[in-house]
């Protein structure tokens, strides 16, 4: 409600500069010639603007994505003031370069951020909902479609200018929707893998052996354009200390997903051997039923953890693949403590 007023406000505000600009100089060419030297012509105008760009995000929300959930609207936030602040520090190194334009590609930039965090909490989503419409698919499925074509746009578009021209401020712009496209190609393969996932009958269990390459593909792709990224601009523009907290939570990430691999790749090694088989008497103990498949156990499809739970194999090392963080060090720890 409040916001409806302050668009309208600002809609009637803006036609009326124009109209009253028009009235006054009789001519189309001395009116644009006002608006966009007069300081408050361009900030109303430019609230105008911003005004429109959140009324289409509406439109556009409301065709691919629907109503957002609580829980995405609150990420949205924390991640939008994060993002603003952070473009915020990178336009500083090219200051001199500042203008209209510039702040029009910092807005589209910011506008597509959005649409593309949404299209992966939407994904993440789906993957843990039971049920989910077909429409939901096709409309997600749209939604990454069209932002990879125009992250594509934007890349090739800032590729060539800067080919032609030299380094301006269409490398960070190039780089920034070059690093979306990567995220977004991400997204979608994750989405495939839970859609054969779906159509398996029974349980996948390599299912997270692929998405855990697939994550560590793409902090090793991330991590290349932003060294490529960090070089460009210290080659020209000097040592670029807001990039140096991307850079390491990037090399942070990719180590912390090697070290994860290597502690998973050491538990589930030889998991025949490493966990025995449970004897009748435990299994009489249990009700037979496996609390992750929630399917009936037997003793031949079953291991028995250092804790005295019971579960299938494949549901262990499903579990063990799912967490791969969790619970692995203290798992670690208790093997090796009753291996003493």
């Amino acid at each position: 409600m409040r916001f409806g007023i302050y668009a309208t406000t600002s809609l009637l505000a803006g036609a009326g500069l124009v109209g009253y600009t028009y009235y006054t100089r009789q001519q189309f060419y001395p009116t644009v010639i006002y608006l966009v030297t007069s300081k408050v012509s361009v900030m109303v105008l430019c609230n105008v603007a911003f005004v429109m760009t959140v009324l289409f995000g509406q439109v556009f929300k409301r065709i691919f994505l629907g109503t957002l959930r609580d829980a995405e609207l609150e990420m949205l936030y924390d991640h939008a003031r994060f993002a603003i602040a952070e473009t915020c520090f990178t336009l500083s190194v090219f200051r001199e370069e500042m203008s209209l334009r510039v702040l029009g590609l910092f807005t589209i930039l910011l506008f597509l951020k959005t649409f593309h965090w949404l299209c992966q909490w939407r994904g993440e989503h789906i993957e843990q909902s039971e049920v989910v419409s077909r429409i939901t698919h096709v409309r997600l499925v749209l939604l990454m479609a069209l932002l990879a074509a125009v992250d594509m746009v934007f890349v090739v578009v800032s590729g060539l200018q800067v080919a032609e021209r030299g380094p301006s401020v269409l490398v960070l712009f190039g780089f920034e929707f070059l690093i979306l496209f990567v995220t977004l190609v991400a997204v979608f393969l994750r989405y495939i893998l839970h859609l054969i996932d779906a159509r398996v009958e029974g349980t996948w269990t390599n299912k997270f052996t692929y998405v855990f390459y697939l994550e560590l593909v793409t902090e090793i792709v991330k991590l290349i354009v932003y060294l490529i990224f960090f070089m460009i601009i210290f080659t020209y523009y000097g040592m670029p200390l807001h990039l140096l907290r991307d850079l390491w939570m990037s090399i942070q990430n990719l180590q912390r997903r090697i070290v994860t691999y290597f502690r998973y790749r050491r538990i589930t090694a030889n998991m025949n051997e490493r966990f025995p088989s449970p004897t009748e008497d435990e299994m009489n103990e249990t009700d037979r039923i496996c609390i992750i498949c929630r399917e009936e156990m037997t003793l031949d499809s079953s291991k028995k953890l250092p804790c005295s739970h019971i579960f299938h194999l494949n549901c262990l090392r499903m579990w063990l693949q799912r967490q791969q963080v969790r619970l692995i060090s203290s798992l670690l720890a208790s093997i090796s403590y009753n291996s003493l």
